[in-house]
């Protein structure tokens, strides 16, 4: 049984988890699965139905999961309790911390998923409710049956036990990457488009990506950036720090905020550039997906984005937080042929081989359950 926050489609661990439970489905169908999500947004739900994998909802309001999260676990309880799991899968802070507290007193074995960089000082907390799940999450981790499947080495959290840790990265699938898009989606003009993918939250930090841009378009007249993603709950905050960034360099119609696009992988493929300024990550999926794609990438150089990019032998790569150097970074990228070697570099991270490995892993897991029992 899978346990997640929601099924938005504009999450990254959302979406990802989904692609896994789908190959899985295909690859290993003896694995029989069910997903629960905590929260509102059932957008992804109809794949996994398709699929014949049920979907559950408990629910709750994520505005209040910070308070929800005691009777999530008790109701998820009396879910595991009906349908004894032999494995329960956790992904994302609140998945992790009520899928624990549900599974510990049956006895069912938990693999969570560590979905971002474990490095605390780039994980600030909300307030005091977010510090007291951090707790009861480590107690709880203490407490249970608990393995973690972390999607890079940088996503191992410190603060948890690192020795019941196995790094299996996020998979794409290689086989059914769409084509570009037409350009005219970008509006008008013919001159280079730079693309960044990420939603509008603080740690993408999309107005360092603005000021790199500016500096970038002094050696690129006529370029233009696209940002494309949702906001979250401090959307307006960073709206408002990227709005002020363009007024500030007079980039009015030279950067578009596009907010959520279904089509995402598709401007990207027809993007010249794709841009990456997030300070904090677990394993960004739309680098990996952009070097498949063909798409030259600069980005800063936090670990999980040079992990992805071999150490930034396949990307251009900038000091994390230098704006002017990842506009440097942007120019380099801009008509840049294929670095030697990415093909085979890819194939590494395939869906298939990646779903193989959560298989073995869970496999290893679940005859715990049965000796608990």
């Amino acid at each position: 049984m899978h346990v997640i926050d929601s099924l938005a489609a504009t999450g990254g661990a959302e979406n990802r988890l989904v692609e896994e439970a789908l190959g899985l489905a295909g690859r290993h169908p003896d694995i029989q699965q069910s997903v629960v999500r905590l929260f509102a947004r059932d957008d992804l739900a109809p794949r996994l139905e398709a699929a014949g994998i049920p979907v559950l909802a408990l629910g709750f309001d994520s505005k209040a999961a910070a308070r929800s999260w005691p009777l999530a676990a008790r109701r998820l309880r009396a879910v595991l309790r009906d349908r004894r799991p032999d494995l329960v899968h956790t992904a994302v802070a609140s998945g992790n911390l009520v899928g624990q507290l549900a599974a510990a007193p049956l006895g069912i074995p938990v693999v969570s998923t560590f979905n971002r960089t474990g490095d605390p000082a780039l994980q600030p907390v909300a307030g005091w409710r977010g510090r007291v799940m951090q707790v009861v999450g480590r107690a709880a981790a203490r407490r249970g049956d608990v393995w973690y499947r972390a999607v890079s080495t940088h996503a191992v959290d410190p603060r948890y036990a690192v020795d019941r840790v196995t790094v299996i990265p996020r998979g794409i699938a290689l086989d059914s990457l769409p084509g570009p898009a037409d350009r005219s989606a970008f509006g008008a003009g013919d001159g280079p488009v730079v693309v960044n993918v990420a939603r509008l939250v603080p740690e993408k930090a999309q107005h360092l990506l603005v000021e790199a841009f500016a500096a970038a378009r002094r050696e690129l007249p006529g370029a233009r950036l696209v940002i494309v993603g949702a906001g979250g709950r401090a959307e307006p905050a960073v709206r408002a720090a990227v709005r002020d960034a363009i007024e500030r360099h007079g980039l009015a119609g030279a950067v578009q905020l596009l907010g959520f696009r279904d089509d995402a992988r598709s401007l990207v493929a027809a993007a010249d550039v794709f841009a990456f300024s997030s300070l904090s990550e677990g394993s960004p999926g739309a680098v990996l997906e952009a070097l498949a794609l063909g798409t030259p990438v600069a980005a800063f150089d936090i670990p999980p984005v040079a992990d992805l990019t071999g150490g930034g032998r396949y990307a251009r790569l900038a000091p994390a937080g230098d704006a002017a150097a990842l506009g440097r970074a942007i120019v380099a990228a801009y008509g840049s042929p294929p670095p030697d070697g990415v093909d085979a570099w890819i194939r590494r991270f395939d869906l298939g081989t990646v779903v193989d490995r959560l298989a073995a892993l869970f496999a290893a897991r679940a005859p715990a359950a049965a000796e608990v029992r």
